[in-house]
């Protein structure tokens, strides 16, 4: 795994082979069952990225300050654990369990934390020390570097779903797109965390502490807490079991009526028929799209939240400002499709074609991202040629195995955007 080249503690920290780490495990198993030949695992400050803790026991270990980026921690027990102040980017903890571990001022942006039991784990800020030979000892507090998205602990765009959290300290805690669909939540405390863009749906928030809470354009359907006792939370653009805006149920047609007039639309080239608009509608509950045909439909300013859109021609479509965060395209056909200014979070656009059309005489309309939403967006093997993501945020989306020849990227935001290799 390439490490971190903008982390600049790297070169402070101990690096380590698998080898040498299945030795501490070793050791930290014999310690955990009191035998002669056992020893704590003490591991501050190490550089453990790519490594694999998978299956074992690291219950109590201590890994204060260590960078582990993208290390494996699948079915490991870390009960008691502690990772304060660590990096942890990446990394993979499903179905571990890490109840009461101390996680304050951990970095877990992008981890996959799916049916994890964090229970009572402690998520608040910390203050990490550090020793500098001209300053001495200094203290840096979480919101100094918040600002930096290092502080505190960042769960931003991570993989929560399921999650056992009942109990849990989470204060000031930035959980931003971060998926945390049926997680258990309840007794927690949350105040001043943000959770602008989480995916809170089926989520249990009982009894929780939500004070002066961040939750713009969260999806909270089907969650359960007392939207009573709110105190100074900002919930603008979030979506409930409430329909934004319209739904087909407003139409005096059916969707299938609706798509029957719009391919004869197409067919006599607007002779017959009518254009499908769909502008400024709620479509999160519409019969299955999967395959369908929507070439060229308008739907500016409309809400897919979720959507499974998987092989769907959508060519030429009018879908500006529109919300497809967590929508499945896996070998659609998007070519030049508007999708400027779209919030596409954690869209998967893998195998998807999204090449320019071309029509007669030489005519041609690219696909356009201009000034879109596309972090944690996976393009992997999709074909982007020519595409224009000119001002997008791409922060940790995924182009391994795309094509991605004459795409324009101007002024777009790649924090730790994976391209295709040599690129």
């Amino acid at each position: 795994m390439e490490k971190d080249k903008n982390n600049e503690n790297t070169e402070a920290l101990t690096s380590l082979t698998q080898a040498e780490l299945d030795n501490i495990i070793s050791k930290h198993e014999a310690f955990k069952a009191a035998r002669s030949n056992g020893a704590r695992a003490i591991l501050q400050h190490y550089d453990l990225s790519g490594l694999s803790f998978e299956g074992k026991d690291m219950s109590n270990a201590d890994f204060t300050g260590s960078m582990m980026v993208e290390t494996n921690f699948t079915k490991t027990k870390l009960d008691c654990a502690v990772l304060y102040a660590c990096d942890l980017r990446k990394a993979d903890f499903s179905k571990s369990s890490l109840v009461r571990a101390d996680l304050r001022g951990a970095c877990l942006r992008g981890a996959i934390m799916a049916n994890a039991n964090m229970s009572e784990a402690d998520l608040r800020e910390g203050s990490y020390a550090t020793y500098d030979p001209e300053k001495g000892l200094t203290f840096t507090s979480d919101s100094d570097v918040w600002k930096e998205g290092t502080g505190g602990v960042d769960m931003r765009g991570a993989n929560l779903s399921s999650v056992k959290l009942a109990g849990t300290i989470a204060i000031n805690s930035n959980f931003e797109d971060a998926n945390m669909s049926k997680s258990t939540i309840v007794r927690g405390n949350l105040s001043g965390a943000n959770l602008k863009g989480a995916n809170l749906s089926g989520a249990d928030l009982s009894q929780c502490e939500l004070k002066n809470v961040n939750l713009k354009g969260a999806n909270l359907v089907g969650v359960k807490m007392d939207f009573s006792n709110l105190e100074n939370v900002d919930m603008e653009g979030a979506l409930t079991d409430k329909p934004t805006g319209q739904t087909l149920d407003s139409h005096e047609l059916s969707l299938e009526e609706l798509l029957e007039k719009h391919h004869i639309w197409i067919k006599t080239h607007g002779a017959k028929g009518k254009n499908l608009d769909l502008s400024d509608h709620d479509l999160r509950e519409t019969p299955p799209l999967v395959g369908a045909n929507l070439t060229m439909l308008v739907a500016a300013r409309s809400i897919w939240y979720g959507r499974d859109l998987s092989r769907i021609s959508l060519q030429a479509a009018m879908l500006g400002e529109s919300d497809f965060r967590q929508c499945l395209f896996v070998g659609a056909d998007l070519r030049g499709t508007n999708f400027s200014k779209s919030n596409m979070t954690g869209a998967n656009f893998s195998r998807a074609h999204l090449e320019p059309l071309f029509f007669e005489g030489g005519r041609e309309l690219k696909t356009s991202f201009v000034g879109a939403n596309l972090r944690y967006a996976d393009f992997s093997g999709a074909s982007v040629k020519n595409v224009n993501f000119t001002g997008a945020d791409l922060s940790a989306a995924n182009f391994v195995g795309a094509n991605i020849q004459g795409a324009v990227f101007t002024n777009a935001k790649m924090e730790d955007t994976k391209m295709p290799k040599g690129k």
